[in-house]
């Protein structure tokens, strides 16, 4: 299983459950996707959940907030490689963690997902405060409190091989900013500042994928990853730290039945 994030995700962070789920979505088509292409997406608006030429592994991690590509194993060997058009609305816009959670009903009802699920307890990297005095960098802020009322939240990586990634966030938890790290990273990193609330930041930094190309243009003069958290965002990574990680199994899943 490959590191690299994949050029044509499309990130959307997933914050903690505070509604209760909908009976499901108003419309949901599922339909095969036979064009051959190599890029996919999977985005979420308002009252929508649209997903392009994506495996149902790419689905359930969406939907479930898997994001490492090893936390997800098992299944018949088509939810990798059998791709799939997903176009689900809602009947009025919701909050965004409970559009997913109507996604998550979704592909249980047509799909027949059944997940397991396991907790480990193994190293990870702390996200903790860099400074003494608990101040934050310059490029993160809080965010405003218009955005509460039914936020947003998404975070949007943008990076390709060669190029300089840059992260950035809108209304979104600590917590989804530690998932996108560790996407980054492909190792598991754990909020622990205890700071509440939803954010905005901007992250740049070279490029830390192994698959990648430097590019001299795009990265010169960029700090580490580890460096630009802790000048950006006031926060460092510690990696000797124990944490509990999730890892989930796929128990049972079928082709859909396309509408």
């Amino acid at each position: 299983m490959h590191a690299r994030i994949p050029a044509g995700l499309a990130f959307v962070v997933l914050l903690p459950f505070v509604a209760s789920a909908q009976s499901g979505f108003e419309v949901a088509s599922v339909k095969r996707n036979t064009t051959g292409n190599s890029g996919w997406s999977i985005v979420y608006s308002a009252d929508s959940l649209r997903a392009t030429n994506a495996t149902l592994a790419a689905l359930i991690q969406s939907a479930y907030g898997i994001w490492l590509e090893d936390r997800l194993a098992g299944g018949p060997s088509w939810v990798r490689t059998a791709r799939f058009d997903v176009n689900a609305k809602a009947v009025r816009a919701l909050p965004r963690e409970q559009l997913r959670l109507m996604a998550r009903q979704l592909l249980e009802k047509r799909f027949g997902v059944v997940l397991k699920k396991e907790q480990r307890e193994e190293q990870v990297y702390a996200m903790r405060l860099a400074r003494s005095d608990g101040r934050t960098g310059p490029d993160l802020r809080r965010s405003p409190e218009v955005c509460l009322e039914n936020p947003p939240p998404r975070t949007t990586p943008k990076s390709s091989t060669g190029s300089a990634p840059e992260y950035s966030g809108w209304c979104a938890t600590l917590t989804s900013l530690a998932a996108g790290l560790s996407r980054y990273l492909q190792a598991e990193v754990v909020d622990q500042t205890g700071l509440p609330g939803r954010w905005d930041f901007t992250l740049a930094f070279a490029n830390p994928s192994p698959d990648a190309v430097p590019s001299v243009e795009a990265q010169a003069n960029l700090p580490t990853i580890f460096a630009a958290v802790e000048e950006q965002l006031g926060f460092k990574l510690e990696r000797n730290a124990r944490g509990v990680v999730e890892y989930v199994s796929i128990a049972a899943a079928h082709p859909p039945t396309e509408n």
